[in-house]
């Protein structure tokens, strides 16, 4: 049997993005994770973003990539599948912590250099990892002085 004959191009051509409904045995012609890679690095990118919360700004960028990538698997007309959704969740979720987190820890290290004991420590752990202690640091690093 010649294939090449185009007597009945939708049994024999099922390649063919127009013999998709006609295909040989009503197989699928076309893989059904093709063309999910944004749901997955959405997802994967929410995972990482979530697992990273505490290492402090890397949640921030991996968060921000997650959304982008749940957002380009938007289509108008077309619900969201639902790894996306979840990949979507889990970034936006991760990017909230994290600024929960940087926002409590400057509010808490601002508050406890008012203690002397606490900047007592801090100058003890600059000294031995810089040889100079936190005031000394900050002064050289950033011209500022910590005044009470």
């Amino acid at each position: 049997m010649d294939y090449n004959n185009n007597q009945n191009p939708g049994q024999w051509d099922r390649w063919n993005s127009n013999s998709s409904q006609n295909s040989y045995y009503n197989q699928p012609t076309h893989s059904p994770h093709k063309g999910r890679g944004f749901e997955y690095a959405a997802f994967i990118c929410g995972l990482v973003s979530i697992s990273f919360t505490c290492s402090g700004f890397f949640s921030l960028p991996v968060g921000a990539l997650g959304i982008l990538f749940a957002l380009l698997t938007y289509r108008k007309g077309k619900k969201m599948q639902q790894l996306s959704k979840a990949g979507l969740w889990l970034s936006c979720t991760g990017i909230l912590f994290t600024l929960i987190l940087v926002v409590i820890s400057f509010a808490t290290i601002t508050a406890n250099m008012k203690d002397e004991n606490f900047r007592n420590m801090i100058n003890t752990m600059y000294e031995q990892i810089l040889g100079v202690d936190f005031e000394e640091f900050m002064e050289s690093a950033y011209g500022v002085s910590y005044e009470e």
